[in-house]
């Protein structure tokens, strides 16, 4: 819901307005509609910890994973030469030798920098994209010509 922080951070989201905009949000992104009529005497946002006591945790999330994929994917076609849909790491120092090379740096290299020397490329979805292709590739084939209608609370 980093959408909702930004709004609430960033653009000074009225409080008169944190519950609304809260559940249009988890209703066009989640899929989701509060279980009772919520009025702005609540703000549900604030249950999520991720919202209370780490702002922009949303956003660490997304990262982590474009970074998950894009390292997965560099270590098993690089480093590995396997498919990054079945690549086994035991055994493979070489793994560890790369990801203590990344690490070793710590802070005082911009983490930017670091992935770009490492990887030779700089932070992306593409590693991620790639890996989900198949699935892609299948859903569009199994949902062809299906129609889909929000259930009437959602609409």
């Amino acid at each position: 819901m980093s959408n909702f922080e930004k709004e609430l951070y960033v653009d000074s989201l009225p409080a008169d307005k944190f519950n609304a905009r809260w559940w249009e949000l988890a209703k066009k992104y989640q899929g989701m509609v509060p279980p009772t009529d919520r009025g702005e005497n609540y703000c549900d946002a604030v249950t999520k910890t991720h919202i209370n006591d780490d702002p922009a945790q949303y956003y660490k999330y997304a990262l982590s994973y474009v970074l998950l994929y894009q390292m997965h994917n560099h270590i098993a076609k690089e480093i590995l030469h396997q498919d990054p849909r079945a690549t086994n790491y035991y055994g493979h120092k070489e793994v560890g030798d790369f990801l203590r090379k990344i690490m070793c740096s710590g802070s005082s290299k911009d983490w930017r920098t670091v992935l770009k020397e490492s990887t030779g490329d700089e932070l992306n979805a593409k590693a991620m994209l790639e890996y989900f292709q198949p699935l892609v590739n299948w859903l569009k084939e199994q949902n062809k010509g299906r129609k889909y209608t929000l259930p009437e609370k959602m609409q």
